[in-house]
């Protein structure tokens, strides 16, 4: 008896829950505009066509035949500063090594191409280590526990705080891209040691030019 009670109860209780999801999808999912599955997909649209044509018009002066534009579109978790995701790969011509930057500045480097994405390690990457020229100077820009550094200073000369790091002509990144910006100088009383800021907002990576074949002006 207490068994076929229980057994009723049960099934009181899941027709009960079936028919409220029922109601609550009705009323949020069929009716209402904002969640209508078509009406998601078409802001989905007005919304890629809005930042596609601002894209546009920032990278207007930038744009080359050799460039190609792609959307950034996945962050890993566990390596949010070191890597990123973008939409175009082997069969859109993209290579590893290529460069990788926007309208800002430098974002890195192409790691691993796959089929239609390509992995992307960033400038904030630990594994950074870069040639760079700062004012008339060289130097090697490189990620410390405290943030990006450029040590090996190959002058006397005073920098300068606010001072733009560039990319340099002895590495491969043979064009000239803003990298980071001078926060601090300092000296050992060997070297002076710049703390910098990369230009680009890794928490804000939309749209980027991937380039493989680079001038030096």
């Amino acid at each position: 008896m207490k068994k076929y009670t229980l057994f009723i109860i049960s099934c009181f209780l899941f027709l009960l829950v079936y028919f409220e999801l029922d109601i609550i999808y009705s009323l949020f999912f069929r009716t209402h505009p904002n969640l209508n599955e078509s009406y998601c997909l078409s802001s989905d649209y007005q919304n890629t066509k809005a930042q596609y044509e601002e894209l546009s018009s920032k990278l207007e002066l930038w744009h080359e035949e050799n460039q190609i534009v792609s959307k950034v579109v996945l962050h890993d978790p566990y390596l949010f500063f070191d890597q990123v995701t973008i939409l175009k790969g082997r069969e859109e011509n993209i290579n590893i090594g290529d460069v990788v930057y926007d309208e800002v500045g430098y974002i890195g480097k192409i790691i691993e191409t796959r089929r239609h994405s390509s992995i992307v390690e960033l400038v904030t990457s630990s594994n950074t280590k870069m040639p760079v020229k700062v004012q008339n100077s060289y130097g090697v820009l490189q990620k410390e526990k405290d943030g990006l550094v450029v040590k090996n200073i190959t002058s006397k000369e005073e920098i300068t705080v606010g001072s733009i790091i560039e990319t340099s002509e002895f590495s491969s990144i043979t064009k000239k891209i803003p990298v980071a910006e001078v926060e601090e100088v300092y000296s050992t009383g060997v070297e002076q040691i710049l703390k910098v800021k990369p230009l680009i907002n890794v928490n804000n990576l939309n749209y980027c030019l991937i380039e493989s074949s680079v001038s030096y002006d």
